[in-house]
């Protein structure tokens, strides 16, 4: 979402991208990018001594704060690391930063963090878009895929059950490990995949990737075989062509929900320990939030029973959802 405002910035403006090798797929064949970087890279890459007139640092990460300090540069925005070893972020970046865990102890620190975060109604992209300076209106996300991606998709889907449907809707309800609570429950998920089979007669795909193999199988088989699972040892960019396939995609704050928004897919999210107001499904779907009161808590563990993702039902789902496949 950055990326169209900052090549607006000068015609003869060079955008050098940093990021871990792994997340490469998202980023290549971007035409917005002259270089594309790992963060990996030897220290006697040419990029890294290299003069830049803007380094913007949008993690909170050790090696990236690390990289943000060590590049040359006129101007930083965002986290770094000061020459006294401390994580810190620029004055300009403090309506984002000032709501994570760089926020100092002389300001509330995470406590304050915390409620700031969870008192805040603007998306991240405004966020972000406020704190640079950027043009408004916040671009969409978006992804590049390759023919030979979507090919591959298609023949899939031809060989599975969900040819002999019309349309077929993706439920992606589990998350990464960072944040357990993200996931919705697996005899939920089967629920709901059965309902939408039943109720609107749509095929069903289960997302996920290899964290979630075993998971999507149990799901399968509670469903009576009324989905499908995708196959989890694919690739982002084969990932993100079976998502531009779907009618609706149905996810928690996950992956899936970006590239749901990104190929411009009808997304339902439904949210619980993470902030619903800091996405941007840019009118193209529904948010679904629990009503518990701690939500948006972004805590690790939780004694709360029912807790925020199992407040919310498959009904609450089902009606988000039937709007975009009427």
């Amino acid at each position: 979402m950055l990326l169209p405002p900052l090549r607006c910035l000068g015609t003869d403006s060079e955008i050098t991208w940093v990021t871990s090798r792994k997340a490469f797929p998202l980023l290549e064949h971007n035409s917005l990018i002259d270089r594309l970087v790992s963060i990996d890279d030897s220290s006697t890459t040419a990029w890294r001594s290299d003069d830049y007139d803007w380094v913007i640092s949008l993690d909170d990460e050790c090696d990236s704060s690390r990289l943000a300090a060590e590049l040359n540069t006129r101007r930083l925005s965002g986290a770094y690391r000061s020459s006294d070893l401390r994580h810190q972020y620029t004055e300009d970046m403090t309506e984002w930063f000032g709501m994570g865990l760089l926020r100092p102890e002389s300001e509330g620190g995470l406590s304050r963090a915390n409620e700031l975060k969870q008192g805040n109604k603007l998306t991240y992209g405004t966020i972000l878009y406020q704190c640079l300076n950027l043009p408004p209106p916040v671009a969409r996300p978006q992804i590049t895929v390759l023919p030979e991606s979507h090919e591959r998709v298609q023949a899939w889907i031809a060989g599975s059950p969900l040819a002999a449907s019309s349309r077929f809707v993706g439920v992606n309800s589990g998350a990464g490990g960072r944040w357990k609570y993200k996931s919705w429950g697996e005899d939920q998920t089967a629920a709901l995949a059965a309902e939408l089979h039943q109720k609107f007669g749509v095929g069903v795909v289960i997302l996920g990737g290899e964290r979630e193999r075993d998971r999507n199988q149990r799901i399968k088989k509670m469903a009576f075989d009324s989905c499908t699972v995708a196959p989890p040892d694919w690739d982002i960019k084969c990932f993100s062509a079976l998502i531009g396939q779907c009618e609706v995609v149905i996810t928690s704050d996950s992956l899936a929900l970006h590239l749901a928004v990104a190929n411009r897919v009808p997304a339902v999210g439904f949210f619980g320990p993470t902030s619903a107001a800091e996405i941007d499904i840019f009118d193209c779907g529904t948010k679904v939030v629990t009503g518990l009161s701690c939500r948006c808590c972004y805590l690790s563990s939780c004694d709360v029973r029912p807790h925020c993702m199992e407040s919310i039902m498959v009904n609450d789902l089902l009606e988000a959802v039937s709007g975009w496949l009427s």
